[in-house]
């Protein structure tokens, strides 16, 4: 077992650079929520707090190491379906939309533990993990431009959201491809794992951003809030 300071020192760096950020992220939402007591503020709260306990273990244990244990895809999918479900809060805060989408991820990301744990069907476990990450990938890339371009209240700043989410999700297709037999020729893991901090890190920054400056939802974050 050898942890990614060993291993790729920049990258654990990079990772660890995410984590502050994170982690600050969800402190301020936290506190919005407890001020305001919108659900989007805590569900985006809990994804950030997600993101940093999961960039801890990969800088101590190392990639591959952390993605072997059993119940990491369904911690993990709390990420992006976090996202989702404070998104469509935001959106739509007078209709049911939020709490539907919140018990079907939770129900989605029940299933998928008892799947990883082998108490059934465990060679079904990755359409749960599709079942989880397709829904709420399509919802943070293109929620945040519908909202930016398309909707009545348009407001550009909310499409640094679904940018970060279209780039997430691409990093969810490569990582999902190079753990397929036949395609680790073309991409190899290591080199994935080599590119996926600074890729991390280019979404952080956008959703800080997609976080901080749209007012439909805005959170104060200190020099990001007051750039437009």
């Amino acid at each position: 077992m050898a942890s990614l300071l060993e291993t790729d020192m920049i990258g654990a760096l990079v990772l660890l650079v995410i984590g502050v950020v994170a982690v600050v992220l969800a402190l301020l939402l936290f506190k919005e929520y407890m001020a305001t007591k919108k659900p989007y503020h805590l569900a985006w709260g809990v994804s950030f707090l997600v993101l940093f306990i999961s960039g801890v273990l990969i800088i101590l244990l190392g990639w591959e190491d952390t993605l072997g244990f059993a119940l990491v895809p369904p911690v993990a999918a709390f990420i992006p379906a976090c996202l989702a479900i404070g998104l469509v809060f935001a959106v739509w805060p007078d209709t049911k939309y939020g709490l539907i989408y919140t018990i079907y991820v939770l129900i989605v990301i029940a299933v998928l533990t008892l799947m990883k744990l082998e108490v059934f069907l465990p060679d079904m476990a990755s359409m749960a993990v599709m079942a989880s990450h397709i829904p709420s990938g399509l919802i943070i890339s293109f929620l945040p431009l519908y909202t930016a371009f398309g909707s009545k209240e348009t407001e550009w700043t909310s499409a640094f959201f679904g940018v970060g989410g279209l780039l997430i999700s691409f990093g969810g297709v490569l990582l999902a491809f190079a753990t397929v037999e036949g395609m680790r020729a073309i991409l190899p893991l290591a080199d994935i794992f080599k590119v996926l901090p600074f890729l991390l890190l280019i979404v952080g920054v956008l959703f800080m951003l997609g976080i901080g400056l749209p007012t439909k939802w805005k959170v104060e974050i200190p020099v990001i809030s007051g750039l437009f």
